[in-house]
């Protein structure tokens, strides 16, 4: 993965087949599509419809969380692409002290390994760019590809640390566990 850091010291990530950029309020109608599609809300979004102001919230928070930590919610799409493919970074959850990594593909996107190409880059980026100890991520015990997902960036089981969804599962990557892991 290169690193790429534009005008405006605001990061963007590249791997072999993604592009990808800190969300944009431009991106809003795209990002809105793509998060109601019936089988990507079920899991991220509890199965309920998305409204344009929940997609302008993210977009407002991820904005600020750039802005103050260096990290916040990218933008994915296909290198020479255009299209929005969906969304792989942080979110800072209520109740949670750290941001939890989220991501949210198409579902023409599925199948290819993009989500697990996504979210490598946001996790090398967090632990060795902006020097975070630790990633952590949740993830609902039915969404096989998202098990997946984590398994495959190898982190490792917490507990189930977020007192707003007691029931749902928490998985760590530490810095040296990926350092090690990625020599």
């Amino acid at each position: 993965m290169s690193r790429k850091v534009p005008a405006g010291n605001t990061p963007m990530l590249e791997t072999e087949r993604l592009v990808m950029r800190p969300l944009s309020a431009d991106e809003m109608d795209s990002l809105h599509r793509i998060s109601n599609e019936p089988n990507v809300r079920r899991y991220l979004w509890d199965n309920e419809l998305v409204s344009e102001a929940t997609i302008k919230d993210l977009i407002a928070r991820s904005e600020r969380m750039f802005s103050k930590e260096k990290i916040g919610v990218f933008g994915v799409r296909m290198r020479g692409r255009e299209d929005l493919l969906g969304f792989c970074g942080f979110v800072r959850l209520k109740g949670m002290e750290e941001p939890e990594l989220w991501y949210e593909l198409t579902q023409k996107a599925w199948g290819r390994g993009l989500a697990t190409e996504a979210a490598r880059a946001c996790v090398r980026y967090a632990l060795e760019e902006v020097g975070m100890g630790r990633v952590i991520a949740g993830v609902d015990a039915p969404n096989a590809a998202s098990v997946r997902v984590i398994e495959t960036l190898g982190m490792r089981y917490l507990g189930n640390i977020n007192p707003g969804a007691p029931r749902e599962p928490y998985f760590a990557l530490y810095r040296e566990d990926f350092s090690a892991a990625t020599g």
